[in-house]
């Protein structure tokens, strides 16, 4: 795609925001409105000015509200409607901007003022942010410019133009840099080329050659997006319930971190490297104990219970085929993780027991050919196999089971 031809790509139309009973907007629902492309979920451990926790803009949202212009929700509804001019969210934005403004500007005058503004904030991290939130609204109407230009990076497959792409960028606003090349990167689907190009324009494989040609930012941009998928991974609820989703941001990490790593191989003591490291060790320790439950999970799923009637528990059945899919995933993207022993041990062990356990159920459905629970336990086995091993054998193993099926008929 030719550089000329960057600008001219449409934002796809965001959904818009919907009130909740009383037709009063959600905090969330706002933030994601205007400064989407920048925010981030916790766990949060390292911070960086083009990232914004959702949890402290809401913050910030709450108490503009309660203690500031308790009439602000009625202009955002305004503002985010479906037929509004998406100008309104320029406007709203700017109100935003002015209203934080004045805060810090007369906290920055009065100790007191100060005190009582920590203490609207409820958080003192939130009151140590509030210059970033402040700039993610200063400069929204930028923020679907460098989410176009994410999407063009996609599309650019000449070498040179991209290096063009980037010199043009803002490099010399570290917060407008900060914050646009944070929207980018997450439309970004190959951060490694990206990486490539940057470390070629500043002529070596370092940190310091980095941040002395300006592009600074696209490494902390990865790094904090990089961070971002832990959440995927950290909701006591829901981790691993979307088994989909889970190995999407897997994927989308080890993406991030293999592109972290041109740069960190060669400067192995750089900061970044220490943040890189400290990522793939708590992604691991996330990931960890599901890792480590495979092996039973699929004992358990592929058994006949030892006591009681033969039942079949479907919910047991879809964390066997989880635990096989995060396998799966974990084995792509092994050099990004550090949990080699581990994945060794199950991905040996998986293999052992599906070739046993499969070879039982095979038996058992010859001398009783009719019996559903042990068919569906068998079939089970085999879309196991299907992943665990490939399409091929489990084609073997369905011959097998369609004769085993027909003994005695």
């Amino acid at each position: 795609m030719p550089l000329s031809q960057l600008s001219q790509l449409q934002v796809r139309p965001q959904k818009k925001p919907e009130p909740e009973a009383g037709g009063v907007l959600a905090g969330e629902d706002v933030l994601k409105a205007l400064i989407g492309p920048v925010l981030v979920e916790p766990p949060v451990i390292y911070s960086f000015a083009g990232a914004i926790q959702m949890q402290h803009g809401v913050a910030v949202w709450k108490w503009l509200v309660r203690d500031v212009v308790p009439d602000l929700p009625n202009t955002a509804a305004s503002a985010l409607a479906a037929n509004a001019d998406p100008r309104l969210h320029t406007r709203l934005s700017q109100k935003i901007t002015e209203l934080i403004t004045k805060a810090r500007t007369l906290a920055g005058k009065d100790p007191d003022h100060q005190r009582r503004l920590r203490v609207q904030l409820g958080e003192d991290e939130v009151f140590q942010r509030l210059e970033n939130i402040q700039n993610a609204f200063k400069y929204q109407k930028l923020l679907p410019q460098a989410v176009i230009f994410g999407r063009a990076i996609n599309g650019v497959r000449d070498e040179n133009a991209l290096k063009l792409a980037l010199n043009a960028f803002p490099v010399n606003d570290p917060v407008v840099s900060s914050l646009m090349m944070h929207a980018a990167i997450g439309e970004v689907k190959n951060p490694h080329r990206l990486i490539s190009v940057v470390l070629n324009i500043a002529g070596s494989e370092t940190q310091r050659a980095v941040e002395s040609a300006g592009f600074a930012p696209i490494v902390e941009a990865l790094i904090a997006h990089a961070q971002n998928q832990l959440h995927i991974f950290a909701d006591p609820y829901g981790k691993f319930a979307d088994i989909d989703l889970a190995c999407r941001a897997l994927d989308r990490f080890y993406r991030l971190v293999l592109a972290i790593r041109n740069i960190t191989e060669c400067d192995k003591h750089c900061h970044w490297a220490e943040q890189l490291s400290g990522l793939v060790r708590q992604i691991s320790q996330m990931i960890e104990p599901r890792l480590a439950r495979v092996e039973s999970d699929i004992r358990i799923a592929l058994r006949k219970p030892r006591t009681g009637p033969d039942q079949l528990d479907p919910e047991l059945l879809l964390e066997a085929l989880n635990g096989m899919y995060l396998l799966i995933a974990v084995r792509e993207a092994r050099e990004s993780l550090a949990l080699n022993s581990l994945f060794s041990s199950v991905w040996a062990g998986t293999g052992k027991d599906l070739e046993v356990l499969i070879g039982r159920n095979l038996d058992a459905l010859r001398q009783e050919p009719g019996n559903d629970m042990v068919a569906r336990r068998l079939n089970t086995g085999i879309k196991l196999a299907e992943i665990r091993f490939n399409p091929e054998y489990a084609d073997i193993l369905k011959r097998a089971r369609d004769g085993a099926g027909r003994t005695g008929d």
